[in-house]
């Protein structure tokens, strides 16, 4: 199984393992895996979770632990209503949360790999702000003018941001 051109021709990214259709990848340091998907390729990034929820499988965690499904559900959500992210998602697969964008077979190396850098940045950005780690419940938030709260629209603008980049 060969890599998609593109990420064959960045020197920062290294295939490690095959796993059936997927190829484990070394994305700068970071793991991540890629397939090919109808007429283009996936490539995912892990996402890196606090400690305290690796106490237990990430699957049964979103049960146990509100904090963890409501950060989730506005990461989902931010993803969600962003119009230049419809080919992304997040996925959970062997106790791991990825984050995965669709390439076309035909992109361009410098498109793939300015998409890759962003992705890296947002996984950092949302496993770094967003998730509390203490009991007590969030302080209230400020509506917007559109109905939104303060927080989601602010972490919306940070997203936004780091697609034009």
């Amino acid at each position: 199984m060969r890599l998609p051109f593109a990420l064959a021709a960045l020197d920062w990214i290294a295939p490690r393992d095959v796993q059936g259709a997927r190829i484990a990848l070394d994305l700068d340091g970071q793991r991540g895996w890629t397939c090919r998907i109808g007429d283009g390729y996936c490539v995912a990034t892990a996402l890196k979770l606090p400690e305290r929820v690796h106490v237990q499988p990430l699957t049964a965690a979103l049960g146990d632990d509100s904090t963890l499904a409501r950060w989730l559900t506005r990461l989902s959500l931010v993803l969600a209503g962003q119009p230049a992210m419809r080919d992304d998602s997040l996925s959970i697969a062997n106790d791991t949360l990825w984050w995965v964008h669709r390439f076309d077979a035909n992109e361009p190396a410098a498109r793939v790999e300015a998409q890759l850098r962003r992705q890296l940045l947002a996984c950092a950005m949302a496993t770094s702000q967003g998730m509390r780690t203490d009991t007590s419940p969030p302080a209230p938030r400020t509506p917007t003018a559109a109905g939104h709260t303060a927080g989601a629209a602010d972490a919306s603008r940070r997203l936004h941001a780091l697609r034009r980049c």
